[in-house]
């Protein structure tokens, strides 16, 4: 059998190792043992019912995906309307910035957009979508639910038919729906938070189409492709300028074509072309972005891409997210001064680490990069108000979320460095072409954020949409055993496997759920703009009073309100029903209450008992309410403000 070129070989096992690393990093945690069991049986699953799955009509497989989409949208609405999370950090200042701006207030009030000014666009784009559902009178939360529907389940369903179009394989599809549909994947937080990671996976897709059918299709049709081509990679790069990896990852693919001379019979140079003019369309396009929306970048705020470099070496924060770095760097006078301390800072560290610990880093923040057992907590703060059945089950069902997920993902994995291994390409295939092209821009992103910039494992999954790409066009070479199963045995076999498979991960979940169960959260309102980025506090007069309601569904002992630094008023939290009122002390910018509190309707209450105005954080929206009541300021009621608060059970 030939051998594939010593380029292309280097490729695959830069894949296979990178995926390796991240497959161990899911395995070191608490839930490490239950996911690799729970993964060997699913492989086992997949391996015993493929055979009898792929002799079914595709008729029958197309009807049963069709009712288990619809069953799934009806989930979606389900969680969306009985369990809305609380949304923080980075999405929800853009979701706020885009309901002020679909309100007409072209207004930049935080330090965020000048210091992140990346999320300009996103933040623009949100509000033209937001403005076009006002004239249905929609209100934001429900704006943003549907849009999030509609990008998750678009990517769904254009991953299954691409995913069939590939190899024609019933088991494919079915197993890929299960991925999706009985996972977290379609029900936390692609569904649950709307920002740019999932808008730019359904990029990736979608490019990845056209140019994979840009041969086959006439003039007309390239015109056609050729337009949404240019328009995908344009909102790609507005809302995700780290998309960029595609022209490196297709230039290098083309040179692989230029030397074997099958470059013009592939005919990708002209979306070569495309695609690096839709990037170069999205700086003016950015700039008239700014223009439209009153934005004006201010550098003093600004920081450079070296920040992020320099958050790459931090080797004490693995290469993570950094406050102390983010501190050092405001603390600088300017950009360029910032820049000149990033550059010097990065030198020192790595001298400091050497090749060794250089090399180390790497191969820790891949881990990270390609780790998914955080999922349901990627910018959740909690559920606003949990309901009971879930906060009766929750230890259990974290854990289950875990688990599914995460050896959901290794199970592809998996299953893609097994044909990765037997895989010899056909470099006139245009099938296998595309394979190589969605590694090499797989590689682009683990590359980019492993070796330059900093981590976090919500980054990692842009290479979920090419890992299934790469997995459904490489050739499936799985060496058959010689014993063959009946269609009955088979099926009773797979069947038999899938019902082990969820026994022994329940149990898993049960065990380890009660075992080490972790911080619960009852009820929440954490959306706020934050104080780190000038969000500015009202002030409470003399004898004025706030009261907002919140209902606790279990047995809580803990709760907090944010209130602000060094202000002085009493909080109390009310049982309406009973009357009783507890006291929070004071911690600093916030008040706690450390209490048994009773599952009940309770209203927390803010009074400003001195004789001075007290800073109070409030956070108000424009047609985007935070929490199911609204806030009252002195007997005034407001759907759209809230207070910044928490009840947890601490374990």
């Amino acid at each position: 059998m030939m051998k594939n070129p010593l380029a292309i070989s280097f490729l695959i096992g830069a894949l296979i190792l990178s995926l390796t690393i991240g497959f161990m990093g899911n395995l070191g945690y608490y839930t490490g043992f239950a996911i690799l069991t729970v993964t060997i049986l699913l492989l086992i699953a997949n391996r015993v019912l493929a055979r009898y799955i792929n002799q079914i009509p595709f008729v029958h497989i197309l009807i049963g995906v069709s009712v288990g989409l619809v069953l799934m949208v009806l989930a979606q609405v389900l969680v969306l309307s009985f369990m809305p999370n609380t949304v923080y950090h980075d999405p929800y200042r853009v979701l706020s910035q885009a309901d002020q701006m679909a309100a007409n207030h072209m207004t930049w009030d935080i330090t965020y957009f000048w210091r992140y000014s990346n999320n300009v666009p996103l933040a623009y784009l949100m509000s033209l979508w937001l403005r076009a559902t006002q004239f249905f009178s929609l209100s934001t939360n429900i704006s943003i639910h549907f849009l999030s529907v509609i990008v998750l389940d678009t990517f769904i369903v254009i991953v299954l038919y691409t995913a069939y179009q590939l190899n024609r394989r019933n088991s494919t599809v079915v197993g890929l729906f299960s991925f999706f549909a009985l996972t977290p994947f379609a029900y936390t937080y692609y569904l649950q938070v709307f920002y740019s990671d999932l808008p730019s996976m359904l990029i990736l897709v979608i490019v990845l189409r056209i140019i994979w059918r840009w041969s086959k299709k006439s003039a007309m049709q390239k015109s056609i492709s050729g337009s949404g081509l240019v328009i995908s990679i344009l909102v790609g790069a507005l809302i995700k300028p780290n998309i960029i990896v595609i022209i490196p990852a297709i230039l290098v693919v083309a040179l692989i074509l230029f030397v074997k001379k099958s470059l013009k019979k592939n005919q990708i140079i002209i979306p070569i072309l495309l695609i690096i003019f839709g990037f170069s369309l999205s700086i003016p396009t950015t700039r008239g972005i700014y223009l439209v929306s009153n934005y004006t970048p201010k550098t003093e705020f600004e920081l450079p891409a070296t920040h992020w470099m320099m958050m790459a070496f931090n080797e004490k924060h693995n290469g993570t997210y950094s406050g102390s770095d983010v501190i050092k760097d405001n603390s600088q006078p300017n950009k360029s001064a910032r820049q000149a301390y990033d550059l010097k800072q990065i030198v020192i560290r790595i001298k400091k680490m050497g090749m060794f610990g250089l090399i180390k880093l790497w191969v820790v923040k891949m881990g990270i990069l390609l780790n998914v057992n955080s999922v349901q907590d990627w910018y959740n703060g909690g559920f606003r108000s949990a309901p009971t059945w879930y906060l009766n089950n929750a230890p259990p069902l974290k854990v289950l979320t875990t688990v599914s997920y995460t050896s959901a993902t290794l199970c592809i994995w998996l299953t893609l460095i097994t044909r990765l291994l037997r895989w010899r390409i056909k470099l006139d295939d245009v099938n296998q072409l595309m394979a190589l092209l969605a590694i090499v821009i797989a590689l682009g992103y683990l590359s980019f954020h492993t070796l330059l910039w900093e981590v976090e494992p919500r980054y990692g999954q842009a290479i979920l949409p090419l890992i299934i790409f790469t997995m459904s066009a490489v050739p499936n070479q799985a060496i058959n055993s010689r014993k063959q199963l009946s269609t009955q045995q088979t099926k009773l076999l797979g069947t038999l496997s899938l019902i082990i498979t969820f026994i022994v991960a329940l149990t898993f979940s049960i065990l380890l759920g009660d075992i080490q169960p972790q911080n619960l959260v009852v009820a929440a309102q954490r959306s706020q703009l934050s104080l780190q980025y000038g969000s500015k506090p009202e002030m409470l007069v003399p004898n004025a009073m706030i009261k907002e309601n919140v209902d606790i569904n279990t047995t809580a002992n803990y709760f907090s309100v944010q209130v602000h630094s060094y202000s002085e008023v009493k909080v109390f939290l009310k049982n309406t029903k009973t009357k009783r009122y507890l006291e929070f002390y004071d911690a600093g910018i916030s008040y706690h209450l450390r209490h048994k509190i009773k599952p009940g309707h309770y209203q927390i209450i803010l009074y400003n008992n001195t004789k001075k105005k007290q800073a109070i954080d409030i956070v108000r929206t424009h047609n985007y309410q935070l929490n199911k009541y609204p806030l009252i300021i002195n007997g005034q009621p407001s759907n759209t403000a809230s207070l910044v608060f928490k009840s947890l059970v601490f374990y």
